[in-house]
């Protein structure tokens, strides 16, 4: 609930994915991608992570209640999950946002993501279900469309990128810039 004098906070519920064991591989798919004649908003390698809940402009108030009410109080192991492929929603024919899959942990993501929607339901929270994709953004499309990165995509759907561990799950607050998103952590709750 929005109090008066209270400043709105774009945030969202994810797993950081810049983990050094994957940069590497992914500037060189970036810088690949670079090179097509389309107007693409690349993602900082710093940046990259794993949103399992997008919560919008929340007020302060309902940062505090994500914090002390599910962050604080989630419990997770610490997991692998292994990047595999790069895709595109809503599809490689008509791409808007470039991706790179996730193959084994899917199911401990969507297994935590759930977790945290019920918590959010348990806590007053009204949720949007969606069909939960786990992917790590690496590109958004502004126009432009080549069969060129078509065939890049069919070529790349099966390049293996490397594997992460998911130690902890965190809420970020996103501040948009000319520049692009700054992120910052608002809490985490450490897997063990």
């Amino acid at each position: 609930m929005l109090r008066a004098n209270q400043k709105l906070v774009r945030a969202f519920i994810a797993v950081d994915a810049n983990d050094t064991n994957i940069i590497g591989k992914i500037e060189n798919i970036i810088d690949y991608l670079k090179s097509f004649n389309i107007k693409m908003k690349f993602v900082e390698t710093d940046n990259l992570h794993i949103t399992l809940r997008f919560l919008g402009e929340i007020s302060e108030s309902d940062v505090e209640i994500i914090k002390e009410n599910i962050i604080n109080k989630l419990k997770c192991n610490s997991f692998n999950i292994d990047l595999k492929g790069v895709g595109a929603f809503p599809s490689p024919e008509n791409p808007r946002v470039i991706w790179v899959g996730i193959v084994n942990g899917f199911e401990m993501l969507k297994s935590i993501k759930k977790e945290i929607d019920e918590m959010l339901i348990k806590n007053g929270f009204k949720i949007n279900y969606e069909e939960f994709i786990p992917h790590l953004t690496i590109a958004r499309i502004k126009f432009g469309k080549s069969n060129s990165l078509s065939k890049f995509l069919n070529e790349y759907k099966d390049i293996d990128i490397g594997s992460i561990n998911i130690n902890s799950i965190k809420l970020k607050k996103s501040t948009l810039t000319k520049n692009g998103p700054i992120y910052n952590n608002l809490a985490e709750a450490l897997c063990k």
